[in-house]
C-alpha cells in the first residue's frame, strides 16, 4: 500500500500530504518477521499505520499466557487506544507476522494545529475521526458476531455479513486468525466449515475463499 492510499491522507494533495509528513515527524519503518513493533508495558508515543504485511496484536497475562487479540491488515491503524487515552503503557503488544512496513506518526501531531497553523493538519485530524469511526463500526460487527450464539451461529453470521454479490466470502485472514476472531479454536472452526460443506451449505473454494451455496440455511442459523 502506498502512503497516499491511507485514509488519513484522503482529499489531500500530494503537496499537502508531504507537508503533513513533515509536520507530524512521521517515518516509515520496516520490521522483520517476529520483531516487536511495541511490547506490552512500553510507553505509547506513536500512532501506527500498516502499509505492507501482517501485524499480530495480543496480550500476555501474569502467568505468561499469550492471548492473540487479532490481526492488523494493510491500511489499518493500531496502538491508538493507549495513545489517545493517555495511558502510561501499552496493555498489549504488536508483532510483525512477516516482513512489514509501518508509518509511525508522533502523538504530538494530533494535539491540535502545528506552529505553522497548517490547513492540511486539520484535514488529517478530521480524516482520523473517520478512521476511528470505521474501526468502531468494525468492532461492533465483531461483537454482533460473537454474541450471535454458538459456534455454528457465529460462523453463519460471519459468512452472511461478508458474502459478496458473487456469493463468495473472501477471507482477509487465515484460519487461525479467523478462529481467534470467532472466539474458538482452529480445529473447531475447521470441523464446522467441513460440516457445512458436507451439508451443501457452503463450498471451500480455496484457502481464503468460501462460496455460499445455501443462504437460506445460514439465515436459519442466525
Amino acid at each position: 500500500m502506498k502512503l497516499e492510499q491511507l485514509q488519513i491522507f484522503h482529499n489531500l494533495t500530494e503537496d499537502e500530504m508531504q507537508k503533513s509528513l513533515i509536520c507530524s515527524q512521521a517515518v516509515v519503518q520496516k520490521y522483520q518477521k517476529n520483531e516487536y513493533i511495541f511490547r506490552q508495558g512500553d510507553r505509547p508515543e506513536k500512532l501506527y499505520f500498516l502499509l505492507n504485511g501482517d501485524v499480530e496484536v495480543g496480550s500476555i497475562n501474569l502467568n505468561g499466557k499469550v492471548t492473540r487479540i487479532g490481526q492488523v491488515t494493510e491500511g489499518e491503524d493500531f496502538g491508538e487506544i493507549e495513545l489517545f487515552l493517555h495511558q502510561s503503557a501499552y496493555s498489549g503488544y504488536a508483532k510483525a507476522k512477516n516482513e512489514v512496513k509501518v508509518l509511525e506518526v508522533s502523538k504530538n501531531f494530533f494535539g491540535g494545529r502545528c506552529g505553522n497553523n497548517c490547513v492540511h493538519h486539520s484535514k488529517v485530524v478530521f480524516n482520523m475521526l473517520q478512521v476511528f469511526a470505521e474501526k468502531a463500526d468494525k468492532n461492533n460487527h465483531q461483537i454482533e458476531v460473537l454474541t450471535s450464539g454458538n459456534l455454528r451461529q457465529r460462523v453463519a453470521t460471519y459468512l452472511l455479513e461478508n458474502c459478496n454479490a458473487d456469493n463468495q466470502v473472501n477471507l482477509q485472514m487465515n484460519r487461525e486468525d479467523l478462529a481467534s476472531y470467532l472466539n474458538t479454536t482452529r480445529p473447531s472452526l475447521s470441523r464446522m466449515l467441513l460440516n457445512l460443506q458436507e451439508e451443501g451449505t457452503i463450498r471451500l473454494a480455496g484457502r481464503k475463499t468460501i462460496e455460499v451455496l445455501d443462504h437460506a440455511s445460514l439465515q436459519l442459523e442466525e
